[in-house]
């Protein structure tokens, strides 16, 4: 329970609070409100709700909510949260959300059936509450991402961008690029736990809400009879690492990211807690190459690297946070960072999941591009390079959003394996450029060329005298 208690301490911490109010849009909850309700949002619980609702209803029957139809995807998720409360949480005297008793007065009927196509539904108890948010999760959302992560086969790099396409263009429309950016912000995250104990009882949930909600059509009671989730408690690995792929900053030709360790399928962790897990390399990875030490060292910007001659290189193999200086080859290897409409959330909000802790892998990364990136310029090199791949409307966008990420992180901040790597591209660096011809390369080509070009006058001229 340390972790999520960890993290929910976290909102309520001046760092926090700071970077929220720095970036709003990044942390503030804009459709899709879970869990943490204590905190001011642009949204309540109950404009949420229908958000889930209609999810969860689109993803059980196929077919999109109406005005016809909304009344039933609200009967349908509290149906299930009043399946699987009890289940997940036994109490001897449930109280039964308010809105599943609908015919305890049969005189105002009518009045009833107007009501509830508009008010917001009273969602029970905070158990009840937490289960309604966890069936969104794993009926609603995470099936729609991995059924589209499951769309492009093969392996490699094409493959894999091909896959992170797929799921893009199942969430391309704007409330549901909405929708992709609320779940993985800080103050939207439920322990997997939760996650696990509703993707048990999912199916037979829904089985069971085909006989218990009047008034469906035959299509729609078939749908739900028919339902089948594709994933239990047992393989939820194989969602986590789908979910790790697709939310990573970083690509990987790998078909999938490496998910974390199986610790975080029975304690506390969240969706969040998984996916910085997946990026931060294991020791064994992330060795220090002989440099001992470890200082915190600014690396020279891009352009300055090239002028030294050293090669900058993606690393995609497994999209991990690994930054390798190969002094032989003159080349740095860093992961191939992902431009898209959720990067600045996703990576803010790892930021800020690492605020507190002494060893930040993902902020030091950031921090590294900061310095990398100095000017525009700066940002084609690394895209020529691959370092940076996305951008649809130019580098300006990306070296915006480089110089203004790390926000309020501490300044530097420590990961042992970068800084060693960092530490040795710097050494390579100094080294070349104390030699001269290194040094001063621009101002000897620019003598050498107005050299050559005299030189070439004299000839001509002597020529035509001759």
């Amino acid at each position: 329970m340390a972790a999520w208690t960890a993290a929910a301490g976290m909102l309520g911490s001046a760092a926090y609070t700071r970077t929220r109010a720095e970036n709003p849009s990044e942390f503030m909850p804009r459709r899709v409100l879970l869990s943490h309700a204590g905190l001011e949002n642009e949204i309540d619980r109950g404009n949420s709700f229908w958000v889930k609702a209609a999810l969860v209803y689109e993803s059980v029957t196929g077919d999109h909510v109406d005005d016809h139809t909304r009344h039933l995807s609200r009967d349908l998720l509290l149906n299930l949260a009043a399946y699987c409360c009890p289940r997940i949480h036994p109490d001897p005297s449930p109280r039964r959300p308010q809105a599943l008793l609908e015919d305890e007065d049969k005189k105002k009927a009518e009045d009833d059936q107007l009501a509830k196509r508009t008010k917001h539904p009273d969602e029970g108890t905070e158990e009840n509450k937490q289960v309604i948010d966890s069936i969104f999760l794993v009926v609603g959302f995470l099936p729609r991402l991995t059924k589209a992560a499951a769309t492009g086969g093969g392996k490699g790099a094409a493959a894999a961008a091909a896959r992170r396409d797929a799921v893009d263009e199942s969430f391309k429309a704007t409330h549901m690029q909405d929708i992709v950016t609320d779940v993985i912000k800080l103050e939207n995250q439920l322990p997997i736990k939760h996650l696990l104990a509703v993707a048990d009882l999912a199916e037979a949930a829904v089985h069971a809400a085909a006989a218990g909600i009047p008034g469906l059509r035959d299509d729609v009671a078939k749908a739900l009879r028919d339902y089948k989730l594709g994933f239990a408690g047992a393989n939820f690995d194989g969602v986590i690492r789908s979910f790790c792929s697709y939310y990573s900053p970083f690509f990987s030709k790998d078909e999938q990211a490496k998910k974390p360790d199986d610790d975080a399928f029975s304690g506390e962790l969240t969706l969040l807690d998984c996916l910085h897990a997946s990026l931060v390399p294991p020791s064994s990875e992330a060795g220090g190459g002989g440099v001992k030490g470890g200082k915190t060292s600014r690396i020279p910007t891009a352009k300055e690297l090239r002028r030294s001659g050293v090669r900058l290189e993606a690393g995609v193999e497994d999209g991990r946070a690994v930054v390798q200086f190969k002094e032989d080859a003159a080349t740095l290897r860093l992961p191939a960072l992902v431009f898209d409409f959720k990067l600045a959330t996703v990576a803010r909000n790892l930021l800020a999941r690492e605020l507190e802790e002494q060893s930040k892998p993902v902020t030091r990364y950031f921090q590294l591009m900061n310095e990398l990136v100095e000017e525009v310029a700066d940002v084609r090199i690394l895209r020529r390079a691959g370092v940076v791949r996305g951008g649809s409307r130019g580098a300006g966008e990306v070296h915006e959003l480089i110089k203004k990420i790390d926000g309020y992180a501490t300044y530097p901040s420590v990961f042992m394996a970068m800084d060693v790597q960092v530490e040795k591209v710097k050494v390579f660096h100094e080294k070349r450029m104390n030699n001269f011809f290194v040094r001063y390369r621009p101002a000897i080509v620019a003598a050498s060329s107005v050299v050559a070009a005299s030189v070439v006058a004299i000839v001509a001229t002597r020529k035509k005298r001759g």
